[in-house]
């Protein structure tokens, strides 16, 4: 369906950020009826995994969440093998908000809702790990990972893709929390012993450590993989978190590549973690890109 249709699917999360997403949805509402749309209306539950309301159909002209990245990774997932999938508008009102910051997606509600009547579809990257789709990034730890991977700071690890080394480093350069996992991916095969990896759809890393120019590229069917091996001494840990804390990744425990599909295979249970929130543990996943398969607005 196209926007043009004037039916729209309001999803909303009223425990989003500081709680602003029940004003946002009112905004919504508000403008989007008297634009000539017609309604259905649904709450969202994130730590119960339930999606509830008046019409959570496939046949909605445009999806609307109303929440933060948590939110739309939900949202997301919700049509998972649907026969159509629809074209999705997001109006931030999380924490961090990151991936309407990547998108270009303004944080003012009234300039959200001025993208979604007046914006342009754009069509991005996802990625899938065993069966749980997300939008821009998946990352894994140890065991030990589990006392913070549904905090509010490991929200923050992924806040703009400009912090995303620093934070990374300083969450996980711990010596005692590694774990051996074998990777084997389109770009080669990687074993070793790990204290935390990430499959990113953001541009920072691709930037840096790819050349490339354009500021933006999550719409080329690649992500990037960076994987952080043990350190063997502490001086070692200090001086490769000192290198993230800079924004750096140019040292001999940091590893990038790009790929299109993986397997991770680990000796123990691994927390991941998907768009900043907790993703279950697991010792064995599969990964893969999915080019250009999901539609946004954008301004």
């Amino acid at each position: 369906m196209e926007l043009n249709e004037k039916k729209a699917l309001v999803i909303f999360n009223e425990s989003a950020g500081i709680g602003n997403s029940y004003t946002a949805v009112n905004t919504v509402n508000e403008t989007l009826r008297s634009n000539g749309y017609v309604l259905n209306l649904s709450k969202i539950l994130p730590e119960e995994n339930l999606i509830w309301g008046t019409g959570f159909s496939d046949d909605s002209g445009i999806v609307v969440c109303c929440g933060g990245d948590g939110t739309f990774n939900q949202v997301i997932n919700r049509y998972i093998g649907a026969e159509e999938i629809p074209k999705f508008a997001y109006i931030p009102c999380g924490h961090t908000n990151s991936f309407a910051n990547s998108l270009g997606i303004p944080q003012d509600t009234e300039a959200a809702i001025d993208t979604l009547l007046k914006g342009k579809a754009y069509r991005c990257d996802t990625g899938k790990v065993n069966g749980h789709i997300f939008n821009y990034v998946a990352s894994f730890g140890s065991s030990s990972s589990l006392n913070f991977a549904t905090t509010q700071q490991m929200k923050k690890v992924f806040e703009y893709s400009k912090h995303i080394l620093r934070a990374i480093g300083e969450l996980h350069m711990n010596m005692g929390d590694s774990f051996h996992m074998a990777i084997e991916t389109d770009s080669g095969s990687f074993e070793d012993d790990y204290i935390f990896g990430a499959v990113s759809n953001l541009s920072e890393i691709d930037a840096k450590y790819f050349g490339k120019n354009d500021s933006f590229h999550n719409n080329d069917g690649v992500m990037e993989m960076m994987l952080i091996r043990k350190p063997e001494t502490r001086s070692q840990a200090k001086e490769a978190l000192n290198v993230l804390r800079e924004g750096a990744i140019d040292h001999p425990l940091i590893q990038i590549t790009r790929i299109t599909k993986g397997s991770f295979v680990s000796d123990m249970d691994i927390a991941w973690s998907f768009d900043g929130e907790y993703g279950g543990v697991q010792k064995e996943a599969v990964l893969e890109v999915f080019k250009e398969s999901l539609t946004v607005q954008i301004p």
